[in-house]
């Protein structure tokens, strides 16, 4: 598998808006039959983080949007990028559904048993917010998720309480959104 002509315009223009030092890996899904590309960036201004992007979810429809999934981590993470990848695949391959305040349940905990951090929950990109909206590919929008690990009890406060007010709770006890192995805030 090659990168096509659209997924190469697309990291050519995501890559100057996410990090510094970009590379794009290929995941296979384990038959070996699925594959998708994950672009990975060192942050700019703190080189034990890692942003990552798929490179090509957004050739397939998830409802009527077009998406790209993203997630940070610490480098001595080595999994987060097969947490992305497989939230790709679960969208290709099982059209699981993704959009603002989505969970997908048990992701972490597939890759990291020990971890507090079970489940992957999608919200906007508030990293890069600004320089993502309006983004274009071949003239089709292009909308981008951010993927933070969260708990058993963060999952069941935001079933009870909604998307918006896990957000404002992460961002009142400032959650580090990089730490796949964080302590649970609730």
């Amino acid at each position: 598998m090659k990168p096509t002509e659209r997924q190469k315009e697309l990291y050519k223009k995501l890559a100057p808006i996410i990090g510094i030092e970009p590379k794009v890996i290929k995941y296979g899904d384990d038959t070996g039959e699925n594959a998708i590309f994950i672009m990975e960036c060192p942050d700019p201004t703190d080189n034990d983080v890692i942003f990552y992007s798929t490179i090509g979810l957004s050739d397939y429809s998830v409802g009527d949007r077009k998406y790209e999934l993203m997630i940070a981590g610490y480098s001595a993470d080595n999994k987060t990028g097969n947490i992305l990848s497989t939230s790709a695949f679960f969208c290709i391959k099982d059209n699981w559904k993704v959009s603002h305040g989505t969970v997908f349940e048990t992701l972490v905990e597939m890759y990291y048993k020990d971890s507090e951090m079970k489940h992957i929950f999608f919200t906007s990109p508030y990293l890069w917010e600004d320089k993502l909206e309006d983004f274009e590919v071949q003239n089709e929008n292009i909308f981008f998720l951010l993927g933070i690990a969260i708990s058993d009890a963060e999952l069941e406060f935001q079933k009870k309480n909604g998307s918006e007010a896990l957000e404002d709770l992460f961002e009142e006890k400032e959650i580090d959104i990089f730490d796949v192995n964080r302590k649970s805030i609730l």
